[in-house]
């Protein structure tokens, strides 16, 4: 090409214009075949190295999953335990004897403590102990010999969850955990029936665009014009006034003039929904301007039925108010409740949810997803028991002797996460948190345990203590001397010793102060978390935005708030590494964050002692993964199933966020069914309203639920 531009530019006057033309487009045709040429060039090269390196990938993930899964060890591998104090002296040939000993010994399952004691290598401990235990591909860091558990311990909890973990791995390790997979199939629990799966207004599993179906079920699709072609009378119209076309065939024209196959819902008209606050919000209420439906059917004039369904999803109680003269008020006015406007919005919105539970399951693809929902979520829980009969309590007196469900709720409190001992009362519940707290100890799974008693039984438990344990150093902290001018030198003391328990009274508990480090943590943590919901789809409501501006102003004061006087050690300082509580339903009247409103029992304030425990657990789970707190009540349960709920707000705050029952009013939507009703004032002739749980659904999920924290003995 080259050598024809010089051709082309030496002899230009020998050519005609139409021969110049040629050679131009002949260089143009060269020049672009040329380009074609090295980008295939460049495209080959770049695809042969894009196969190169995936081959190289491939070869190295093949060998890498054939290095963390052959069982191999190198030749120089020393077992840590073969030192190791806890190993000195104890022998056994019977690896399943192993087992027990590794549980009894450290609370877990510990290949390479078993194989110290049976002189056995690894891969021997593991093939023998398969189907006894299991590997979590969540714990087990590609490592062969790490992440076991019992099967006890994996094949209960969400099955679900653990399936679809294992599931991943399995396709991740070329089959290494098909023997999880097989083993959960085996134990899930049967699907739930269509009529035992409790779904309401409100339900917080189901998700927005069920909501949007269901308002376009009801109203037919929204539009810009309002007036529509009716196929009965064959013109315009804003209503439908033909006695043969009812208004639910209005709806269905409305329908009619859309191309349903092809008609998208706009997002300004899509419900939202944030699990975190429990919010639901449709936006544009009044984009059904003038359909009679709305206003009359599921409807009234003073509340239209998108408002109604609104503050349905959001558990509040309806009402309608009129302003009536007042002369003793400043306004000269006052607002009170217009009963039979209220008791009509109120039908409407029973109504309403009875069309709602009929619909929602009407629809084969609809049906099959919520059911999907709902067992992924809820009903795949299974249920663990446990079992303590091998537990020996080293060091224990050997006059106290252990009943075997005191021995199964020890076993709970070493295995799990977080325990509510909810034992009636005398069944020995204190003998069981000291037990407990001194194998956590011996194991090495606790550092420090505080035990937090009723002011009058301090020394009680002293007792009780030092008789089950007559060598045990413990520290009692009660009122006399936990006086200001004795405070510093006992905390100071909590903090530096190293005690076997720390028996302190109520009053004193609650005197020690989390430090502003801890609370600007937790804001943060929370700020966070409403940033990156506020991020995601669907998910900024209005309730959220409220809650982020209250956390940034909280943020803000703390930010700006001087260090107090406090000059001492604060709570989250001392190191308490598991909390004991007493009588935990002396705190159980924690504020609640709800929309529900005027609902018997509930409160919204609460006590400042009550949150101040809950701040105090929750201080104590994030400083140990989630975990190191135990509650023990005779009555778990009081005055109100809400009682529930504040027992998982202390130990399952965690769970709950996973299955999108954090707030309480999403909870209410899983698990209660609210009736509100007017009633004579007890101390007038007037009425008054007032909400009530009367029924209560989904309970086999809740059992489940609470099955993995709660210890129940009569």
């Amino acid at each position: 090409m080259a050598g024809m531009m010089k051709t082309l530019d030496k002899n230009m006057d020998n050519y005609s214009s139409k021969q110049i033309e040629k050679m131009i487009r002949e260089l143009n045709t060269a020049r672009i075949n040329a380009i074609k040429r090295e980008k295939k060039e460049a495209e080959q090269k770049k695809r042969e190295e894009e196969e190169r390196r995936a081959r190289e990938e491939e070869e190295w993930r093949a060998a890498h999953v054939q290095e963390v899964t052959s069982m191999d060890l190198p030749l120089d591998w020393d077992n840590r335990f073969i030192a190791d104090e806890r190993t000195q002296g104890v022998h056994t040939d019977n690896i399943p004897d192993s087992l027990i000993l590794s549980l009894t010994t450290l609370g877990r399952v510990d290949i390479e403590y078993m194989s110290a004691v049976t002189g056995e290598d690894y891969k021997t401990v593991i093939s023998t102990l398969k189907g006894s235990i299991y590997q979590n591909p969540d714990t087990w860091e590609e490592c062969f010999y790490k992440g076991w558990e019992t099967a006890e311990e994996y094949l209960s909890g969400n099955l679900m969850r653990k399936w679809r973990a294992a599931k991943t791995a399995n396709e991740a390790y070329d089959g290494y955990f098909s023997d999880n997979i097989i083993a959960i199939e085996r134990v899930l629990p049967p699907n739930v029936a269509t009529k035992d799966i409790y779904v309401t207004l409100g339900s917080p599993w189901v998700p927005a665009d069920i909501i949007d179906d269901f308002i376009i079920h009801l109203f037919g699709y929204p539009m810009t014009n309002q007036w529509v072609e009716c196929p009965v009378e064959h013109k315009w119209i804003h209503e439908c006034t033909r006695n043969d076309c009812s208004i639910i065939n209005y709806c269905l024209h409305r329908r009619t003039s859309h191309d349903e196959k092809n008609y998208i819902l706009p997002d300004y008209y899509k419900t939202i929904h944030d699990e975190y606050t429990g919010t639901w919000e449709i936006p544009n209420k009044s984009r059904y301007y003038g359909n009679l439906a709305v206003r009359s059917v599921y409807g009234t004039k003073r509340m239209e039925a998108l408002h109604i369904l609104e503050k349905t999803l959001n558990m509040k109680t309806l009402v309608i108010k009129d302003d009536v003269s007042c002369p003793t008020n400043a306004s000269g006015k006052k607002r009170v409740i217009n009963q039979s406007e209220t008791i009509a919005v109120m039908e409407k919105q029973k109504l309403m949810i009875r069309e709602f539970q009929k619909w929602v399951w009407d629809d084969p693809i609809r049906k099959e997803r919520l059911e999907r929902i709902f067992e992924n979520q809820y009903s795949c829980t299974r249920r663990r028991i446990f079992d303590g009969s091998f537990l020996t309590f080293p060091g224990m007196d050997k006059s106290v002797q252990l009943y075997s469900y005191q021995k199964d709720a020890v076993a709970r409190i070493l295995f799990s996460p977080n325990t509510l001992l909810a034992h009636e009362v005398g069944s020995g519940k204190t003998y069981i948190m000291i037990a407990a707290g001194q194998e956590l100890r011996r194991m090495k799974l606790s550092k420090k345990n505080l035990y937090v008693v009723p002011n009058s039984i301090v020394g009680q438990w002293k007792n009780i203590f030092l008789k089950m344990y007559p060598n045990a150093d413990l520290l009692t902290v009660t009122p006399r001397n936990f006086t200001p001018s004795k405070r510093e030198r006992v905390l100071e003391d909590i903090r530096d010793h190293d005690y076997d328990g720390i028996i302190m009274a109520y009053s004193c508990f609650e005197m020690i102060p989390l430090s502003k480090e801890c609370y600007l943590e937790e804001m943060e943590n929370k700020k966070q978390m409403i940033e990156k919901l506020l991020t995601m789809r669907g998910k900024a409501t209005a309730g959220l935005k409220k809650k982020q501006d209250v956390v940034n102003e909280t943020l803000n004061k703390l930010n700006h708030t001087i260090d107090d006087l406090y000059d001492q050690v604060y709570f989250d300082e001392l190191g308490i590494t598991r909390l004991f509580v007493d009588e935990i339903h002396n705190y159980k009247n924690v504020p609640l964050e709800t929309k529900i409103e005027a609902v018997l029992g509930i409160s919204r304030t609460g006590s400042k002692r009550c949150q101040d425990m809950m701040d105090k657990v929750h201080m104590v789970q994030r400083k140990n993964e989630g975990k190191g707190v135990v509650l023990a009540t005779g009555t778990p349960i009081t005055n109100s199933i809400t009682d529930v709920y504040v027992m998982q707000r202390y130990l399952q705050e965690g769970e709950l966020g996973l299955l999108d029952l954090q707030s309480f009013d999403g909870w209410v939507g899983m698990f209660a069914e609210r009736v509100t009703e007017f009633e004579v004032d007890v101390d007038t002739t007037q009425h008054r309203m007032a909400t009530r749980f009367t029924k209560f659904h989904n309970l086999p999920e809740l059992t489940a639920l609470l099955s993995s924290i709660a210890d129940f003995h009569q």
